[in-house]
């Protein structure tokens, strides 16, 4: 894959992340809803940055940060597993939760899925998704990605049970206790050359 890349979407650039952005992230909204906690990007002092930025990128993994046509930083997204034999990668996407819902997240994957398949030449893309993030697999569908297995994966909420808090009831059917721990259900979901043309 190119070193640097700068994409160019209709409501957003996707460009490869510098250390630099790792910081901007420490500014983003927290989730109102503690269901996504765990999805707050946490609080991290220099080193730890630098760290979490080397990890991020090292090897056979890219991260790419995602701008409003404002300039500002609303999200990003990685590959992981990248394999350039079969040709194809997973996908990882964080944006800022104070930027959802604006349509941000498709169309930087859809700017991200041009690149991948037409210019790179890869052919498959898959991502993990929580069975209850019926929002994000409303975003995936619609850009082409389609389920093709599940499986359950261990809670790392500690805030909250949905197996007992009423307030999380619609959601149980998603969880399950195994030994002392909650698991929640994953869809595994997955996207080709031709679902893009």
């Amino acid at each position: 894959m190119d070193d640097k890349i700068i994409l160019w979407g209709k409501k957003v650039s996707v460009r490869s992340m510098l250390k630099e952005d790792v910081e901007k992230m420490l500014h983003w909204s927290l989730h109102d809803d503690l269901l996504f906690y765990d999805y707050n990007f946490p609080y991290m002092d220099i080193e730890e940055r630098n760290q979490w930025f080397e990890l991020k990128t090292k090897g056979q993994k890219r991260c790419f940060s995602v701008f409003d046509k404002q300039g500002q930083m609303v999200g990003y997204m990685s590959l992981r597993n990248v394999n350039r034999f079969f040709k194809r990668s997973e996908l990882g996407i964080v944006f800022d939760p104070g930027e959802v819902s604006k349509g941000y997240g498709s169309d930087a994957i859809n700017t991200l899925l041009k690149w991948y398949f037409k210019d790179l030449g890869y052919r498959k893309m898959i991502l993990t998704v929580a069975a209850y993030n019926e929002r994000a697999i409303k975003s995936y569908k619609k850009v082409g990605f389609e389920k093709y297995a599940q499986q359950y994966g261990e809670f790392m909420n500690p805030r909250i049970n949905p197996l007992i808090d009423d307030e999380f009831k619609n959601i149980k059917k998603y969880f399950r206790k195994k030994g002392n721990k909650i698991e929640v259900l994953y869809y595994k979901m997955q996207i080709s050359t031709l679902s893009t043309e």
